[in-house]
């Protein structure tokens, strides 16, 4: 049986509106730029992921659950655009926990592969920031910088750089 290629999708910035954060769950609002985008993904045959840091929980900011019910709400509002997101998993660790998950580390990519079968070498991962672009490098996938924020000093070279979301039918 072959493996199944995947696309890893950061969330804050890259699927969803993060300048608000950590207001309530209800507030996230997904990016206008990125349904399209996600549609051909899976026509192309890619399994769709979700990956993501989140320490507000650890600084007592947000609590698990609430983390839990800001995902579910992003892949219900994305599935009412058909598009379907497979498995998701965050990182509730902050930076001095030096945990395997906490992207750059690539622990919740390499997790998500083994349980569903992806082939690494010919998936990727999408974000908008350095930790993203480190962790899909750490986990041997290539990498696509979506220029959703504000950051401008890039550490890590992506493979790709795309505007949006809507733009990853120049890399696929």
């Amino acid at each position: 049986m072959e493996k199944k290629r995947a696309i890893f999708l950061d969330k804050d910035g890259t699927l969803v509106d993060s300048s608000m954060y950590p207001n309530p769950p209800g507030s996230k609002l997904l990016h206008n730029d990125i349904i399209n985008g996600l549609r051909y993904a899976q026509e192309k045959g890619f399994e769709l992921f979700i990956v993501s840091n989140q320490s507000w929980i650890s600084k007592g900011k947000l609590t698990q659950e609430e983390v839990i019910e800001t995902f579910e709400s992003v892949i219900a509002q994305l599935k009412t655009h058909d598009i379907k997101i497979t498995d998701y998993l965050f990182c509730p660790h902050k930076n001095d926990d030096y945990c395997h998950c906490k992207k750059p580390r690539p622990g919740m990519i390499l997790e998500l592969a083994k349980k569903h079968d992806i082939d690494l070498a010919n998936s990727f991962i999408v974000g908008d920031f350095d930790e993203d672009i480190e962790a899909g490098k750490n986990a041997g996938v290539k990498t696509i910088l979506t220029l959703t924020n504000t950051q401008t000093h890039y550490t890590n070279k992506p493979d790709f750089i795309i505007k949006n979301l809507n733009e990853i039918w120049r890399v696929l």
